[in-house]
């Protein structure tokens, strides 16, 4: 008898473990429902009750449109744990991105509750920003105010200008303002280029640069609310970075007793208004305006006479004429060069009215070949013939305003990475052509270059849910998005392609983290941006993480968020994507104030800086052209490399993980990779 109960006992607690285990592993309080087919409601593995299986779950019901049963699910997870964020650890080395409050807030919104919505999505926001709790945020501020009704007014805008016309030299030039609206700002457009914002807000500031020629631009500025209201502003504005024209109509000896002084008549213009004239080193007496004219009489004992006009912006000219009884003439004399602070004295010669010969055309500075390291050129430049000149274009582009002798042109001409052929052509009364061509040849700095920038490439994404066609397009998208950015350098996909077949691994291994970061240093990746597409019943949700791939650290993580399914909508997400990279990873430049053994110290502060992020320490060198003697701007020498580990609001220290620290002296640069 004895034995009998004790045999019960001993069975009845080996039986405890496993009914504990029963119970807390149990069947859910819900069961799976089916829905057109589809099974809603089950979970991976067992269901314990943990946090995590509530959320996975309510996610479940929630894309099977059961919102009450989601809206219970996603209680009992945030009841468990009750913070929003990414990579949330479940047990062990497993992680999820855990949004229950930003989930709760769309299944509130989903069931017409929209204070509630609104207050949980916010909540979200605050603990972890997603591109998807912005979106669905806005919607339900537009149902608010669409249910509220009444008029709405359009927006508040606000340009940061004195007028709506602005003569500027500025290169390049920033427009910035405010736009502010009760009802929220969704849309804000810059000369028909939308700014790339992630949700509506009360009160956006904005500061854009624009990258405008010389020439007139006229630009309009657009906000929109959320129920689309707008407002727009528009500014005109004229570039002008040319000095004015110089008119010389007559040069003309005085016959007194002494015959020392000589009449000089002429004009002086400029579209942005001509500001002040000196001749020999004396003030003239102008009306300032778009033309002033002036006849002075001159002492002549100088052989030449020295002309220096300046508009209103700064913009300056300088010529000089040789002065001589024998150059003395009625005819009109054309000077048309802008000095742009290089102070160089361009010389006009005076011509009789005979003409048998073309144009004779000179460059200052430039020979038929020359490398510079320069973005934009001034050509100066002269034209003379022994009639007057009617016609000059600079690579087919027309520079002269007036008929003259002689032509003094500074002509402001943009370079594109490599050669860039430059033709002058010039052409007289007489119906006489000459041409010059030279060839220029851009390079950009070495600490500039593309293949400086940090390299990365971009793996498959993870896959989860029902994933459409043309969600399978989006790495291919992200890496054009990424190229035309021109931030990154991206490894080619046949590398990877050819590395993958080498190592005999298919694609869906790359969802691995190890195997990822060890292919990503086979491909010479410095980082190599790898995540997930979730696709459910009403959108697709991208998350990708940047990840060093030598510290295998995440040093990035950007998520955007769409309903439309189809291939353009996720090539606007992949650009979106791209941009918010590009963001994070600013290309910015700064100076070294110290060195102390491999500690950098730089002045790039907390603002423009983070943690992690890889810096070029370079040192400037000026190109000067070795028979002319011209500035062809300055080539760099990289120094060293080194990573940022600290930073202060007004400094930054990194770590030289490349170069020698003894090579590195304070003002040099650095810039990041």
């Amino acid at each position: 008898m004895k034995n009998g109960k004790l045999s019960s006992l001993l069975l009845i607690l080996c039986c405890l473990p496993m009914l504990s285990l029963w119970y807390c592993a149990g069947p859910p309080s819900k069961s799976a429902y089916v829905k057109d087919g589809t099974e809603y409601g089950k979970v991976q593995g067992s269901f314990r009750h943990r946090w995590w299986n509530y959320y996975a779950r309510g996610l479940s019901f929630m894309d099977g449109e059961f919102y009450p049963e989601a809206l219970a699910d996603f209680k009992s997870a945030f009841q468990q744990r009750d913070r929003d964020q990414r990579m949330a650890r479940t047990y062990g080395m497993h992680f999820i991105d855990y949004f229950p409050h930003r989930e709760l807030g769309i299944v509130h919104f989903e069931m017409g509750s929209l204070e509630a919505a609104r207050e949980e999505l916010e909540l979200s926001l605050r603990q972890y920003p997603s591109s998807k709790a912005r979106f669905y945020l806005d919607r339900v501020r537009k149902t608010l105010i669409e249910r509220e009704g009444g008029d709405v007014p359009s927006p508040m805008l606000r340009l940061d200008l004195k007028t709506s016309e602005v003569w500027t030299r500025d290169d390049p030039v920033i427009l910035s303002g405010v736009a502010e609206d009760e009802h929220y700002v969704s849309d804000i457009t810059i000369g028909a280029v939308p700014l790339f914002m992630e949700g509506s807000a009360q009160r956006i500031s904005f500061r854009e640069t624009l990258n405008l020629s010389q020439g007139s631009h006229y630009i309009e500025v657009k906000a929109e609310n959320l129920v689309g209201k707008a407002a727009k502003r528009g500014v005109l504005f004229h570039v002008d970075r040319e000095g004015p024209m110089i008119t010389l109509e007559e040069v003309q000896f005085n016959e007194d007793k002494t015959g020392n002084s000589v009449t000089i008549k002429g004009s002086v213009y400029d579209e942005s208004n001509v500001f002040g004239l000196m001749i020999n080193g004396r003030a003239i007496a102008i009306t300032r305006g778009v033309e002033a004219f002036f006849t002075e009489i001159i002492t002549a004992d100088k052989e030449s006479l020295e002309l220096v006009a300046r508009d209103r912006l700064g913009n300056q000219t300088s010529a000089l004429i040789p002065l001589t009884p024998q150059t003395a003439s009625k005819t009109p004399i054309m000077l048309a060069c802008a000095d742009t602070g290089s102070q160089a004295l361009l010389f006009a010669g005076l011509f009789g009215p005979n003409d048998t010969r073309p144009p004779n055309i000179r460059l200052k500075g430039w020979t038929a070949t020359q490398t510079v390291f320069l973005k934009k050129i001034y050509l100066e430049g002269q034209v003379s013939d022994e009639s007057r000149i009617e016609g000059l274009t600079i690579n087919e582009v027309p520079v002269l305003r007036r008929k003259g002798l002689h032509i003094c042109f500074n002509h402001l001409i943009e370079l594109v990475e490599g050669v860039n052929t430059i033709a002058i052509l010039a052409k007289d009364e007489a119906g006489n052509i000459a041409t010059k061509k030279i060839t220029v040849i851009r390079r950009v700095p070495k600490a500039l270059q593309l293949k400086e920038r940090m390299s990365l490439t971009a793996f498959p994404f993870d896959q989860k849910g029902v994933v459409s066609g043309a969600s399978l397009a989006f790495q291919d998208n992200l890496i054009d998005s990424l190229v035309k950015q021109n931030r990154f350098r991206v490894v080619e996909r046949d590398k990877l392609d050819l590395i993958l077949e080498e190592q005999k691994l298919s694609r869906t291994k790359l969802f691995d983290k190890r195997t990822a970061l060890r292919l990503g240093r086979l491909v010479a990746a410095q980082s190599i941006i790898t995540g997930s597409i979730i696709e459910t019943r009403t959108g697709i949700e991208v998350v990708a993480r940047m990840i060093d791939a030598e510290t295998s650290e995440i040093i990035a993580a950007e998520d955007v968020y769409g309903e439309v399914k189809d291939l353009p909508a996720l090539m606007t997400l992949a650009e979106g994507m791209a941009i918010k990279f590009h963001r994070n990873f600013p290309l910015v430049d700064g100076l070294v104030i110290e060195c102390r053994g491999k500690d950098i110290f730089t002045d790039l502060g907390q603002d423009v800086i983070k943690l992690q992020r890889r810096i070029i320490v370079y040192r400037e060198k000026p190109m000067k052209h070795p028979l002319t003697g011209k500035v062809l701007g300055s080539d760099t020498q990289i120094i060293g490399r080194a990573r940022i580990i600290q930073v202060q609001p007004e400094m930054s220290k990194a770590e030289l993980i490349d170069g020698k620290h003894q090579l590195i002296n304070p003002l040099d640069k650095v810039i990041t990779e």
